[in-house]
């Protein structure tokens, strides 16, 4: 049998040696030519292409942190190379092809070898050099018959016709599999030991090559005993070369076999990367990378590692403008105001940061509060919550371009009943709207918005339009879709932090907007970009305009506004938001180089914020103002401690026209009721003042009022009106003792006028000696200064000139 098998072997390898003679000539023996025909492939025909290798992807901060590395399972980081150690390539020729660089693409040596131990030891090893495993792997499989064997060596040796020996070596170390995800020989020095390959000692250099025959069987995690067997026989096999001397093959068998712990590596920013991992598959701004979302993936991530024919793809630096340290530091504040539950069956509130950069668009900040392992939504790009009161700007910014004025006046009044030209709210075409505090009167439209009265934006919405508050936040920056009705104005359509930061910033640059982005820059692996976001500027809104717009805002938390605790001492502004029944609460505020937005609320479902302790104090009812204005303030004192402050840019042109005082009509009041009057007069913007007279109108009838109707006036103007009491008219009698008798009459007559009192006026009369006093009132019944009643008679006693005897 031994003499079989050597004879066997013999016959084998002297057909190999055969084979390639008749390669080599143009063979006139037909009995050959059948034998080239079936077996023998044309190698000129051949596209022997060394595939593209997948590579990974990699994310990095603008300061070059690591974000992420993006892959499909396949782990592959190639190299050149001149850049693998010559110990790291010893071990591998060692394991795999001592005699790499010497034989021609077949070591027929080998070959016999291998098939020698197959039948008399019972071992099943290879004898195929590393060329013939490229040609397997990549171009003719791994079909166990003769036809395929001969078609390797041939096409091994046309591979090595056509490639020097340091590229099949780099394409092959660069695409075996390693185990662990790992492909090629960086990717797996990574994996295994944490180290670049120019850091690998001999046995670790070693244990990395036993992997390439066999990685499952020789995993050193799995089966260590294996692996060290395996590895140790490397080893010597490297000294039985001269790649290393004795006394260092001795003492690398020595070294304890050590491997990493499984990588699995936890990004700094892992909300960041999904939502990086979202925009390249999805946008339309990056469908250069690819024409359909598989062909996208494969651009990003490479290959899955179950594609065996699949080849290309990954290997991207993509660049995003998240600054980690403030990325950091506003998670660091979301947590410790509002740390998750330690019981995952007991709810807890939770929030959301997000600040873009108001020149660029670009986006600084996006913490979502809540660790990537346990909540993969992110709150602050995909959450959209109802921001209350935190959306009346672009309802003011909607008013401002209807031709309202900061400075017009409106009813604050709560609750008050508005009614609608179409059904608004559960009771029809009435909305009934209340105050979270404060309000009552006439209200300046500015001093609404400092002090965020609802019912004014009410109205506000229903004379501006909810289409057109609608537009404005779109073309301000908010992309999610909003219902065009009435409410929308006190925040009941949905958004998320990030849309409300980047609309506020138009407040920071006088309407210059820049639309957000996230990934500043894509390059390949060869250092060429691919992509560069260009910054945009659109000016949304008329800067003049928008100056107004911003004058009320920077009050909320620095003046008499809603959010004093958001004062963090330099030019700002803001608003707060409470979503009803205190379900979202936010707070959106911007300096001149930055904006902000700050939610607090429950992730699972929008719960009331009732009865909550955070940070150690109890909130019966979370506010705006109360707890995501605080948060602002910490996260930009922190996030603005080096940078100079800055005022606003100056007031746009025109922005006087925004605080003019309008001018209304006098409505006519007279006859209506005090009540009907007051509202008439309020509707038309005006102020009422109520003088009660009595009279013998109806109580409460109007009988006049201080300007006629029909005049214009300024708002707020003050218009008085008399109302009627209902009660008889009193008056108090003049000094009439002296007046002629048409004076008295005449004054009498004035006071019924004035007073509306009538009086019966009875004239007797009386001699007089004196002429002076003919003709004169010489007494009056009631006298002078008494009060005399509607109806009352008055007795005048007038002077007449005495008779005298005549004759005497």
């Amino acid at each position: 049998m031994a003499l079989a098998v050597l004879l066997s072997i013999s016959v084998l390898a002297s057909t190999w040696v055969a084979l390639f003679s008749f390669l080599s000539v143009n063979s006139a023996y037909g009995t050959f030519t059948d034998l080239e025909r079936k077996y023998i492939p044309d190698t000129e025909a051949l596209a022997l292409d060394l595939p593209d290798l997948s590579q990974v992807s990699r994310v990095f901060t603008a300061d070059g942190v690591l974000l992420a590395e993006l892959h499909d399972g396949r782990n592959s980081e190639p190299v050149r190379i001149e850049d693998v150690p010559e110990l790291v390539k010893n071990a591998v020729l060692a394991a795999e092809d001592a005699e790499f660089y010497s034989h021609e693409g077949v070591d027929f040596a080998a070959i016999a070898s291998a098939a020698f131990d197959n039948i008399t030891a019972g071992t099943q090893r290879g004898g195929s050099t590393i060329t013939q495993q490229v040609v397997k792997n990549n171009f003719i499989g791994a079909e166990p018959t003769i036809e395929r064997k001969i078609k390797e060596a041939v096409v091994a040796a046309e591979l090595e016709r056509r490639y020097t020996k340091d590229q099949i070596l780099e394409f092959y170390v660069n695409s075996v599999y390693f185990g662990s995800s790992a492909y090629g020989i960086k990717a797996a020095s990574r994996e295994f030991f944490r180290k670049p390959l120019a850091r690998l000692k001999v046995a670790e250099a070693a244990t990395l090559a036993v992997l390439i025959r066999n990685p499952s069987l020789y995993d050193p995690r799995r089966k260590p005993e294996f692996a060290l067997e395996r590895r140790n026989d490397v080893i010597d096999t490297m000294v039985r070369h001269g790649f290393i001397t004795a006394e260092e093959g001795e003492q690398a068998k020595k070294t304890r076999l050590k491997v990493a712990k499984p990588s699995d590596f936890q990004g700094p920013a892992e909300h960041v990367v999904a939502e990086v991992k979202r925009q390249l598959l999805n946008d339309k701004e990056f469908s250069f990378l690819g024409s359909t979302k598989e062909a996208r993936k494969q651009a990003v991530f490479g290959c899955p590692a179950d594609a065996e024919s699949c080849t290309g793809g990954g290997g991207l630096r993509i660049v995003v403008t998240i600054d980690l340290d403030l990325q950091n530091k506003a998670n660091e504040i979301l947590q410790e105001w509002l740390p998750p539950s330690e019981d995952p069956d007991q709810l807890a509130p939770t929030g959301a940061i997000a600040m873009v950069d108001n020149a660029t668009g670009a986006v600084k900040v996006m913490a979502s509060g809540l660790p990537f392992d346990q909540e993969q939504f992110d709150l602050a790009t995909q959450g959209r919550r109802n921001p209350g009161s935190a959306f009346k700007p672009f309802g003011l910014v909607a008013a401002l371009e209807a031709g309202e004025s900061l400075n017009s006046y409106w009813d604050s009044s709560s609750p008050k009943d508005i009614e609608c030209p179409y059904v608004c709210s559960e009771r029809g075409n009435v909305w009934r709207v209340r105050n979270a505090g404060g309000g009552g009167g006439l209200m300046r439209l500015f001093d609404a918005t400092r002090q965020s009265v609802n019912v004014v934006y009410a109205q506000v919405a229903l004379e501006v339009g909810p289409d057109r508050i609608v537009d404005a936040a779109h073309r301000m920056g908010i992309k999610s879709d909003l219902p065009a009705v009435p409410s929308v104005i006190l925040g009941t359509g949905a958004v998320s932090p990030l849309e409300m930061a980047s609309a506020y910033s138009n407040f920071a640059t006088n309407g210059v907007w820049a639309p957000t982005y996230l990934i500043s820059r894509i390059q390949t692996s060869d250092g060429e970009v691919i992509y560069r976001h260009q910054t945009s500027h659109v000016q949304t809104i008329d800067a003049g305009l928008i100056s107004a717009a911003r004058k009320p805002l920077e009050l909320v938390p620095t003046g008499s506004g809603t959010a004093p605790r958001a004062n963090i001492g330099r030019p700002q502004g803001g608003k707060t938001g409470t979503h009803q029944s205190f379900l979202d609460a936010w707070f959106v505020g911007f300096v001149p180089q930055f904006s902000t937005a700050v939610w607090v609320g429950y992730k699972e479902a929008q719960i009331p914020l009732t009865g909550v302790t955070i940070h150690g104090e109890v909130y019966p009812r979370v506010y705006g103002g109360s707890v995501p204005a605080p948060i602002w303030r910490e996260f930009m004192e922190y996030a603005l401690a080096n940078v100079p402050v800055q005022e606003f840019p100056p007031d746009g042109e025109g922005m006087d026209y925004f605080f003019r005082v309008p001018t209304t009509e006098v409505p006519l009041v007279v006859g209506l009721s005090r009540g009907a009057a007051v509202k008439a007069l309020t509707d038309a913007r005006l102020a009422a003042n109520v003088v009660e007279v009595d009279s013998l109108e109806p109580e409460d009838l109007v009988l006049s009022q201080s300007v006629e109707a029909g005049a214009t006036v300024a708002q707020r103007s003050t218009i008085t009106i008399e109302v009627s009491t209902g009660k008889p008219p009193s008056a108090k009698l003049p000094d009439l003792l002296g007046f002629t008798l048409d004076q008295a009459l005449s004054a009498l007559a004035a006071l019924e006028e004035d007073s509306g009192v009538a009086l019966t006026v009875n004239v007797a009369t009386q001699e007089v000696k004196k002429n002076k006093d003919v003709g004169r009132v010489l007494s009056m019944s009631p006298g002078a200064g008494a009060t005399v009643s509607h109806g009352a008679t008055v007795e005048l006693v007038v002077g007449e000139k005495a008779q005298t005897d005549e004759g005497d």
